[in-house]
This record gives structure tokens, sequence and C-alpha cells, in this order.
């Protein structure tokens, strides 16, 4: 384990398995080599790579900034199997000013079910029933189950469940935000648990909004049926319905809801025709996974048509604050700040 507790030539590394190594960097890189253990544990990231590119065959990721990702969750992997007192997680906010330099490309679906000891050679079966957990770090990123049920995965939200399905119940644990599309089985009931509730779905299609700093868990029913439960409540939804759990007052409520819009982030694309600016920056955020503040001195009567697709959210921002003058900024915690620009 000392291998990864060394700070990795990350730069060569993935310049040698992607084929480019400069004759420069190739002696230092057979230096590394000749260290230690570091050819063992090369051949192990060879693997990885092999799966990570089977993976993402369709896609044109940033694959330095996902190889970085991934690095860091092996790291923190051989951290809590060296260590004897687990180290407390924090969680990871990524900049939006970092997500706009990759929201052109379809989202990296990171398996992060390879952990770290089993980057490191660590023998197990695969016919043995693990929990397979994936992230989308930024974008959308599709999942397919093994009962064939298909998942959605918005912008920083996981998804785990047990390899096999096995058991009485088809269960899945999410946080996030992430789309349903479950296929029916009487005799196998599926279950999302997220953040204390507990979804049950007879079949069906659906979207929960779920994110750990969110006052409350949204699930949204567009086909079939799903009931809600949170301790001993629970509520059923029929389709066009939205069910609510308040986080603080540990309360479910059902009313009827635009469904369409809470799965508009799942669309390819976004079409705006004669639309305000609250409407557009409503369907923004959902897009982007982003909470936008409006100054209320910002007129809502310029009109906007276009097509979003693969554009990044500063990007379009940088386009609507010119032809609506008015000044926008980006925080840490996901927040963009549009204000009335000052003559």
């Amino acid at each position: 384990m000392s291998d990864m507790k060394r700070k990795l030539p990350w730069d060569l590394i993935i310049s040698k398995l992607r084929g480019n190594l400069s004759p420069e960097n190739t002696t230092d890189f057979n230096d590394w080599m000749d260290q230690d253990d570091n050819r063992q544990l090369f051949q192990q990231l060879e693997i990885v790579w092999k799966h990570v590119q089977n993976k993402t065959a369709s896609y044109e990721p940033d694959v330095e900034f996902y190889w970085r990702e991934l690095s860091a969750r092996m790291e923190k992997e051989s951290t809590k199997t060296t260590d004897s007192t687990p180290a407390p997680q924090k969680t990871k906010h990524i900049p939006i000013r970092r997500l706009y330099r990759i929201a052109v490309a379809a989202s990296i679906l990171l398996a992060i079910t390879f952990s770290g000891a089993y980057y490191l050679g660590r023998n197990k079966s695969w016919d043995q029933p693990i929990t397979q957990t994936y992230a989308s770090i930024t974008g959308k990123s599709k999942v397919i189950l093994p009962d064939g049920s298909e998942v959605w995965l918005h912008n920083n939200t996981t998804l785990s469940y047990v390899s096999n399905f096995n058991g009485d119940t088809r269960e899945v644990k999410m946080n996030g935000e992430a789309f349903f599309n479950v296929r029916h089985n009487d005799k196998k009931p599926f279950i999302v648990n997220v953040d204390g509730i507990k979804v049950l779905v007879h079949g069906t299609k659906f979207n929960v909004n779920a994110y750990p700093a969110s006052k409350e868990i949204l699930v949204s029913l567009f086909e079939g049926a799903v009931s809600m439960t949170a301790g001993h409540k629970e509520v059923s939804l029929k389709p066009g319905f939205e069910g609510s759990y308040d986080k603080l007052n540990n309360s479910i409520s059902t009313n009827a809801g635009d469904v369409e819009f809470a799965k508009s982030w799942t669309h390819d694309q976004l079409r705006f025709e004669n639309k305000n600016l609250r409407y557009v920056c409503k369907y923004l955020s959902k897009w982007y996974s982003v909470n936008i503040d409006i100054d209320p001195a910002i007129s809502n009567h310029q009109s906007y048509t276009f097509t979003l697709r693969h554009e990044s959210l500063e990007e379009v921002v940088r386009i609507l604050a010119r032809i609506h003058s008015m000044e926008y900024q980006f925080d840490e915690n996901n927040y963009l700040k549009l204000t009335k620009k000052r003559n």
C-alpha cells in the first residue's frame, strides 16, 4: 500500500497509457518504473485504463481530469485500508468554473466499485455479490441495472446496488438526482433508498431529486405508480403528481406537479421559443444542476429563442448577459448570480 501513499507521476503515467510519451519523459518514466513495486502498480493501472476505455468507447471525455479524480479515490481507499482509525470523509463540491470546461462532452461514468484495493491486485470473485457504485461527476450518465432497468444520473449523483439483484427485492441507494425507467416485476419489488425515505416502485418512470444540500426530497412520477415511505408515514403517487419529503419537519405531501420540467434535464436538447429570462433560468438551473439567483431589478420583458445542446453554462450566460445588459458571477458552491448592469 505504500505505493499509493506516495505522489504518483500521473502526467507520465497517462501519457504512457495513451501512447504519446515523449523521448525525454520516457527516461523519467522508466526511472520511476524501476523503483520499488512501481512496475506491478503500473500493470494494475493498465487494467484500469482498459476498463475505463471500454466503459467510455462512445464518449470523448477529458481523460486527464477523470484520471485525477480516479487517483484521488484510489488514494482515499488506500488510506482507509492502512489507517486503524477511519478518517472522516468530506463531501467534495466541484466548482462551477470547472464544470463548464467539460460540459460539452458526454459525462464519463466512473465505476467506483473497482476500489483501490481491487486496483492493487486483491483477488475477488466477480461471481460473489458485491456493491456496485456509480458516480456522475458532471453532465449526465446512463446506468443499466442487472434487471434491465435504466437510470440516468445527473450532476454530482451517486447510485449503488448489490450487483446481482439475487434477493427478494431490487434495492438501490442514491444521492443527487436520477431518472428511473424500471422494469416491472411483481415478484421482486424495486426500492429506491435515499436519505431516510424509501420509494417503492411498481414498474414505472419517475424522477428523484435528493441532493444533500436541499431541504426536501422530490419524487416526480411520469408513468406507473410509486409510494414514498418515511418512518410510519406513506403516500402514493399517480402520474403527473409529485411527492415531497420535508427533511426538517419529517413530513410527506403530494401535489400535482410539472413532471415534464422535472425530467427536462434528461433530454438531448432544450428548445426555448420567445421565453423570458426567468423561464429560461428555471430550465438552465435544472439542466446544469446549478442554483441561479436573479436580481429583482433585472427586467423580465426581454425574450429569448435558442436551442441548448452541449454548450457550457458560462457560454450561454455570457450571451444572455450581452443581450440583457446584465452581469454574472459564479461562486464555489454551484451558485450563479445575475445582477443588473450598472451604468
